[in-house]
């Protein structure tokens, strides 16, 4: 039997924004000590969009971004966030499902997963679940039931899902008190959706009722982007408006165990790019994060503006050196990344397009610069000289790409 999708196209308000009395203290844990870390202005307040034309997407509107870190429990957040900025709807498209790397990742992080909870049967929730393709692999592999939400859901790009599971249900909608109301489950899934809910500690205290409503001893995986390997490293291309929150391990781990979670397990996965807990609900709080943990997130922040600027200074001399040249620069990778690089270096003047392998994104502009999104049957007639791969993980799958269309031009990645 096919899944159900209950979509509802069009914009959707994400019901866990901050309310007036959740201002100017820390989302996560509540705490007013906080430290400016980065500012930046005039920033794509969308990443992710399938924008018709490069007017459309240069004319989209941008807003501020002021991180600051909470000293209590170590959360990264943006605090000059604009909720109203940033829109979730069926022309959203994050998916990297497309790339047979990625694919490969998420069907071995699925079963790892199924063994490690011990699943069978039962109940799985997935907040953010895209298209389903991750929630349709646990529960072929586990034979559990299944409900996921995500603003986001069209059927339109439901090609996505290669494995489909029976008793699957999708709805077009955000996690909220409303959809948590009665409901149970034995495992709550949230793969890289939490950096993007403002209200951080209201999404884990929506866990801890859904807990509570189940069976003793539900479990949770949450997947987020692995932030220290930002914060030590610059990667500047990983800071965008749509990311408010920016954990590291302390910081989430605290979180869940203010709401009655013991972490059992915590892996960093994707060439370090994701960091994922599992736990299971014990009603017993805890997260007190020790001073030598927050000084040394402390002190790795604050050089955290100057590695970001070393970083964009050197790829806008790179790209500005191979424009002067007369060779040809295009990015691969069409999504956050690419659009947070394109923003950084100034806005691109030196890079042809975006190349992605994604049907759906084709045919579209990059948010903000308005630079052409095609797929690699365009690349001949461009003759790139130099490819810049936005995630250094695909670069032979890209490689591969280009080798097959007779292309081998210099190939650097983030």
């Amino acid at each position: 039997m096919p899944d159900i999708m209950e979509a509802a196209p069009g914009r959707f308000a994400n019901p866990l924004t901050l309310r007036p009395g959740e201002r100017g203290c820390c989302p996560a844990c509540g705490g007013r000590a906080l430290l400016p870390v980065l500012r930046l202005g005039s920033v794509p307040t969308n990443s992710c969009l399938m924008l018709d034309t490069p007017e459309e997407a240069r004319a989209y509107p941008r807003g501020a971004m002021d991180l600051v870190f909470c000293e209590a429990c170590c959360f990264v957040f943006n605090r000059a966030l604009d909720p109203k900025l940033t829109e979730y709807s069926d022309r959203y498209e994050p998916t990297q499902g497309y790339s047979p790397t990625f694919r490969r990742f998420h069907q071995d992080l699925a079963a790892r997963l199924v063994a490690e909870t011990g699943l069978k049967g039962g109940t799985v929730v997935e907040v953010g679940c895209g298209q389903g393709e991750f929630l349709h692999l646990l529960c072929r592999l586990s034979g559990a039931q299944g409900i996921g939400f995500d603003p986001c859901l069209s059927e339109a790009r439901a090609d996505v899902v290669q494995d489909r599971a029976d008793g699957v249900t999708l709805r077009g909608e955000f996690f909220s008190d409303d959809s948590a109301r009665d409901l149970r489950c034995d495992l709550l899934v949230s793969k890289m959706t939490l950096e993007h809910i403002p209200s951080a500690g209201r999404f884990a205290a929506l866990a801890q009722r859904v807990a509570q409503q189940s069976a003793p001893g539900m479990q949770i995986f949450i997947q987020i982007p692995e932030c220290e390997r930002i914060f030590e490293h610059g990667a500047f291309e990983d800071v965008y408006y749509e990311h408010c929150n920016y954990f590291t391990e302390a910081s989430l781990t605290a979180l869940f165990a203010r709401h009655g979670f013991r972490i059992e397990g915590v892996t960093r996965e994707y060439a370090g790019q994701y960091l994922t807990i599992r736990g299971r609900y014990t009603g017993e709080a805890g997260g007190e994060v020790p001073a030598a943990e927050r000084a040394r997130l402390r002190a790795m922040l604050e050089h955290f503006r100057d590695v970001c600027d070393r970083q964009i200074g050197e790829w806008r001399a790179l790209v500005a050196q191979r424009q002067a040249a007369g060779k040809a620069v295009v990015v691969w990778g069409s999504g956050s990344k690419g659009v947070s690089f394109l923003t950084a270096i100034g806005g691109g003047d030196g890079i042809s397009a975006a190349v992605d392998i994604n049907p759906h994104r084709q045919g579209h502009f990059m948010v903000g610069t308005g630079h052409p999104i095609i797929g690699p049957d365009a690349l001949p007639a461009i003759q790139p000289a130099t490819v810049i791969v936005m995630n250094g993980v695909y670069r032979e799958e890209v490689a591969a790409d280009l080798a097959a269309r007779g292309l081998h031009p210099e190939l650097l990645a983030l």
